[in-house]
């Protein structure tokens, strides 16, 4: 964990049906939650350091708080539904 209780790193899976990947699954040290199950993203820049601080808000009213990079944070909008999202910074 790195600061203000926000997990440092975490790693994506899917399942694999029929040579297709879905269903993907969240998961860390000390937690796992299928994307499925995220209700909404919140995230802020960290200026000091140029990473995010992104907030995975669940269904049942908890949170998993994450610290990304600019490429994990559009990652992670892609698997919990945002297709069609890019997150981009301004000039």
């Amino acid at each position: 964990m790195e600061g203000k209780g926000y997990y440092s790193t975490f790693t994506l899976s899917y399942n694999d049906h029929k040579g297709v990947l879905v269903d993907p699954v969240i998961h860390g040290g000390s937690y796992s939650i299928p994307t499925k199950n995220v209700d909404f993203l919140t995230w802020k820049k960290n200026i000091e350091t140029g990473k995010y601080w992104l907030k995975l808000h669940t269904m049942s009213g908890k949170e998993i708080r994450l610290q990304v990079s600019f490429d994990e944070l559009n990652q992670l909008m892609k698997a919990c539904g945002n297709d069609e999202c890019k997150f981009g910074e301004s000039a």
